[in-house]
């Protein structure tokens, strides 16, 4: 009976640890990849009547600190006006994005802000971040 209570946790501990290895996060290896236009759309969190927008992520180099550019189609008035912006589009351009120990490419701002990107497949991403208070989402995938 022990025998097969060994034999268990060794396969579970197996397991787990091909099913971690399956999760990995990018590496500095992966940065030429990550070079380009990306598209999708951002929420703006649980604000009421924000909704989200169509926005482009630019990442102009493949080298640490990596460079970008969010560009945000329409920040509705509702949002825009707390947040000290202007409403339509915007652009917020960053310059110290880093590679975090989690495997994700992070760019730090102004007010503790944080934008936050992550694999989420071959030609998608996924992101989070916090402005100002605001904490939202976007998917993007690769143009």
């Amino acid at each position: 009976m022990k025998k097969i209570i060994c034999i268990i946790a060794v396969v579970l501990m197996i397991v787990s640890v091909v099913y971690a290895a399956e999760k990995k996060g990018f590496t500095t290896k992966d940065l030429a990849g990550m070079k380009g236009v990306w598209t999708g759309s951002i929420s703006f969190g649980v604000f009421e009547g924000g909704g989200s927008s169509a926005c482009t992520l630019e990442i102009f180099n493949d080298t640490v600190p990596v460079k970008a550019k969010l560009s945000i189609s329409n920040i509705p008035a509702v949002v825009a006006s707390p947040l000290g912006l202007q409403s339509g589009p915007n652009s917020i351009e960053g310059d110290n994005g880093k590679l975090t120990t989690q495997g994700t490419i992070m760019w730090t701002g102004s007010a503790e802000g944080f934008f936050e990107v992550s694999k989420k497949g071959d030609k998608k991403i996924g992101a989070t971040y916090w402005f100002k208070g605001l904490k939202g989402d976007a998917t993007l995938t690769k143009k």
